[in-house]
């Protein structure tokens, strides 16, 4: 049998953390008008939510007692969609582009935009329905690419960051 040391940081993610089961109560469609003149729009997805094991327990404590945290983390994934005026469409392709051809294809980067509309993704943890999430996720990098998808689309690259808050129901 493995020591806990032993074991890689996933698999210690795996041992040290459990699953928790949520209920999706919002997840919203982000829009942003990108200097290029498309439309971004943007969803984050929330896949999984781990917390530490015996959770339970120090949310039961943590209301009788000052400093008791107890740890998150989330899967997730992020879903992007892009309109585009006719002057940006080329020519279709059904290639599927590595990561590293993308990044070596850039051609605008540090593209500007405005926001046009972005709200917070809510989740109710169940845990006998006193936790909630809220995620907000917005973009920090945007670049376009000079390859195209099966529409003619360009294809843009954008770097997310997010806040989150968990908090109980009040």
């Amino acid at each position: 049998m493995k020591e806990k040391s032993d074991l890689s940081s996933s698999q210690r993610l795996l041992t040290d953390f459990e699953y928790v089961d949520f209920e999706v109560e919002r997840e919203n469609w982000n829009k942003y008008r990108l200097k290029d003149g498309a439309i971004l729009k943007t969803k984050f997805v929330l896949i999984n939510v781990l917390a530490e094991k015996g959770f339970k327990e120090k949310i039961k404590r943590a209301k009788t007692e000052m400093g008791i945290g107890v740890g998150f983390t989330f899967q997730s994934s992020n879903v992007i969609g892009v309109e585009v005026p006719p002057n940006l469409i080329g020519n279709p392709t059904n290639v599927h582009y590595s990561p590293q051809e993308l990044e070596k294809s850039v051609v605008e980067d540090e593209i500007d935009f405005e926001t046009i509309s972005e709200s917070w993704n809510s989740y109710k943890l169940n845990v006998n329905g006193e936790i909630y999430m809220k995620v907000r996720n917005s973009p920090i990098r945007i670049r376009r690419t000079d390859k195209f998808d099966s529409r003619g689309v360009p294809i843009y690259l954008v770097d997310f960051t997010a806040d989150v808050k968990i908090f109980p129901k009040k």
